[in-house]
This record gives C-alpha cells, sequence and structure tokens, in this order.
C-alpha cells in the first residue's frame, strides 16, 4: 500500500508530466501555425469601393499573380464638380502595382493609378478577411482594404475604403 507521502510524490509527479505535454503540445502547434503569403491573394477578385459616406462608388476587377504583382480596371461613379442638380461623372482607369502580405493576413498595396489625365501613386493597408484552406495553404476568399491618402479623383478630401471578393 502506498504511504501518503509516496501517493503525493506520483500526483506531483503526473501533474508535471501532464503540464510539460501539454506545453509542448501548445507550442507544437504554434510553431506550425498556418501563415498568409503573397501567395494567398493570388487570382481575381470583384471589389465595390465606397467613397466617404457614400459620396461615390467604384467597381472594380483586380488580378494578383500570387508573386506579389497586380493590375485592375475600374470604373468610378463620382459627382459632377460644380453641378447643382446631382449630376454624375463616369470615370474609367487602370492600375498596376505590387503587394506584401503578413503572416496574420495584413499587408500594403502600393500601386499606380490611371484615369485619364491623372497618372498617381496609393497606398492601401488591407487585412485578409476570409479565407480556406488548400492543399495545405490559405488561400484568402474575401479582403477589406483602405486607402492611406485621399482619392486623388474624387474631389474633397474623400477616403476610400474597399471589400474584395474572390472570383471562381
Amino acid at each position: 500500500m502506498l504511504s501518503k507521502k509516496n501517493l503525493f510524490a506520483v500526483a506531483a509527479l503526473s501533474l508535471t508530466l501532464i503540464l510539460a505535454a501539454s506545453a509542448a503540445l501548445a507550442e507544437d502547434h504554434e510553431d506550425h501555425k498556418k501563415c498568409f503569403t503573397v501567395a494567398s491573394l493570388g487570382g481575381n477578385y470583384a471589389i465595390v469601393g465606397t467613397y466617404g459616406a457614400n459620396v461615390a462608388i467604384a467597381l472594380a476587377t483586380r488580378s494578383l499573380d500570387g508573386k506579389g504583382n497586380l493590375t485592375g480596371t475600374f470604373i468610378l461613379n463620382e459627382p459632377t464638380a460644380g453641378s447643382t442638380t446631382g449630376a454624375r461623372t463616369l470615370v474609367t482607369g487602370t492600375q498596376v502595382g505590387t503587394y506584401t502580405v503578413n503572416c496574420d493576413g495584413t499587408g500594403v498595396i502600393t500601386r499606380v493609378l490611371t484615369a485619364g489625365t491623372i497618372v498617381t501613386t496609393q497606398e492601401d493597408d488591407f487585412v485578409i478577411t476570409g479565407a480556406v484552406e488548400k492543399d495545405g495553404e490559405l488561400i484568402a476568399t474575401s479582403v477589406q482594404d483602405a486607402q492611406r491618402t485621399p482619392s486623388a479623383i474624387v474631389a474633397g478630401g474623400i477616403f476610400l475604403r474597399r471589400v474584395w471578393t474572390r472570383l471562381p
């Protein structure tokens, strides 16, 4: 029969082994955590951009090569400058640029925007808001971003935010 002293020693040793195993599993899990990469964004997206409090809206497509490069086109519906009747103007344009992705799904896009005579470089911060795992890799299905500076196209110091949806 075990004495109280031996029983205590066995219990303490068992508890120590359980805690060590739990710590090792947690550490092992942390080491194998899936990370987002530039490849996570590779694909084609439909994008809806909202300027300020719905002052203007952009409809766009963007293609990302999974290596950090992007291209895109857009159409923007904005107020006509100086109109007193609420007239609207449609502006079309293109974008080309690069992107980086952090392990946590955040990142930065640097792009050159061309719309008529306007050519400007813009930076956007983004976060991947939806993803699936395919062949052991995380693949973004939805993204949201925000432009760092006011719009170069829509007047009035208005900021742009976009919602992306991956196309099949």
